[in-house]
């Protein structure tokens, strides 16, 4: 696919409003991308709304320009995609020349880079990631947006409409997106690699009474749509068989613990104690899944599900729910479908906790033998560079 460049490398703008991975999912992508395109030459651009000065290093590493948006020393609103959707000319007025290629998020910044390439870069190709199913989480988030479906999934097919290449992240985005849009000749599968941190992650078990639970993800607002409750549930049945067993919930604000904690409480019969962790860097969570003896993903619906994965590849113990993309593309393979659980469904909720408690108990019961499948599950998915192949044809769209 031909189009404009730069000193005959492609000129690629990547819009996102962060550049830093502590958030995961969309971000990790995101910059996983971005490194990928480096790596074979392009040229590289990422908005972000603001940055850290470790973003910003990581972004220098990684050879990757980070564009800022202008703001009046007197302005200390704080910064909001609409700047990035509507506000682009004026909050981004120096967007780099000879842009080729333009890359937007599905829901994120979808709609920005199809403005931004209708208003400032007609030739430039257009290409949209996708990484939600509105059908399938909106039911779980409040009924407003339940009811908002049609909506928020016409936007998204809009966007999706005036793309030269649509990328799902995964088999259930792919296999969905494919049915929406009746699109196969200009729309592709990726799957993403683990970061080296994870697969660098060198774990250890150790015989001790003190057993670790480890969670990730935000609570307040989306409690049942990542399980926290069925967390929660389970975990009152797992500390009468292992009283000595800690739960670690990585990813609460701050300013959100009163309501998260009041939402964990409500959703168990006994009082059950966990430590909040705040957002924290793939460092951060490297760290948590070495001393961690299983990490949760009990989500009763995920597009994709990062996290498992990079437990995976850190070698840890995982359980992730069928209801996930990532079980959708471990169950491709005998070898690699044992982390995933069966998660009833809503109207079950008791069975559903009950069944990962057990799934729990036996994982912190058998000890070494779990961690050393946990190895050995580890060893074959990266053996495989099962990565490879759409990383190859998505390199494809910007002639790389």
């Amino acid at each position: 696919m031909e189009a404009q460049g730069f000193e005959g490398r492609p000129v690629v703008l990547l819009l996102n409003d962060e550049y830093g991975t502590k958030k995961g999912g969309i971000s990790t992508i995101h910059r996983g991308m971005a490194c990928l395109l480096v790596s074979k030459g392009a040229k590289v651009y990422s908005t972000v709304l603001e940055a850290t000065e470790e973003d910003v290093k990581d972004a220098k590493d990684d050879g990757v320009e980070l564009l800022f948006p202008t703001r009046p020393k007197e302005d200390d609103r704080p910064p909001e995609l609409r700047w990035l959707t509507f506000d682009h000319q004026t909050r981004y007025p120096e967007l780099p020349l000879n842009v080729g290629f333009i890359v937007g998020h599905v829901h994120i910044t979808s709609h920005a880079a199809r403005l931004i390439k209708k208003q400032r870069f007609p030739g430039a190709k257009l290409v949209q990631v996708t990484h939600v199913i509105p059908e399938d989480v909106a039911r779980f988030k409040s009924e407003e947006r339940e009811l908002g479906i049609e909506e928020e999934k016409a936007k998204i097919l809009d966007d999706l409409e005036h793309a030269d290449v649509i990328v799902s992240v995964g088999p259930r985005l792919y296999d969905y997106y494919k049915n929406e849009t009746r699109e196969e000749d200009h729309h592709l599968e990726f799957l993403p690699e683990p970061s080296a941190i994870f697969q660098n992650t060198q774990v250890k078990y150790v015989d001790t009474k003190t057993k670790v639970v480890l969670s990730v993800g935000r609570v307040k607002g989306v409690e049942r749509l990542k399980g926290y409750d069925l967390v929660a549930k389970s975990l009152g049945e797992v500390i009468k068989v292992r009283p000595n067993t800690k739960w670690r919930a990585r990813g609460i604000k701050r300013e959100d613990f009163p309501e998260s904690k009041a939402i964990i409480q409500a959703n168990k019969v006994e009082f059950v104690p966990f430590t909040p962790l705040q957002y924290g860097t793939q460092e951060d969570l490297s760290k948590d899944m070495r001393q961690a003896h299983v990490v949760l993903m009990p989500s009763r619906a995920e597009p994709f599900g990062l996290v498992g994965l990079e437990a995976i590849a850190a070698g840890v113990p995982v359980l992730v729910s069928h209801k996930s993309g990532l079980a959708w593309f471990l169950d491709q393979d005998p070898d690699w479908d044992r982390p995933i659980v069966e998660i009833a469904d809503e109207d079950d909720d008791d069975e559903a906790a009950k069944t990962l408690a057990k799934r729990i108990i036996k994982i912190l019961n058998n000890g070494s033998k779990e961690f050393e499948a946990a190895k050995r599950l580890k060893e074959r998915l990266l053996g495989s560079k099962y990565w490879v192949a759409s990383h190859n044809k998505f390199l494809e769209i910007f002639g790389l």
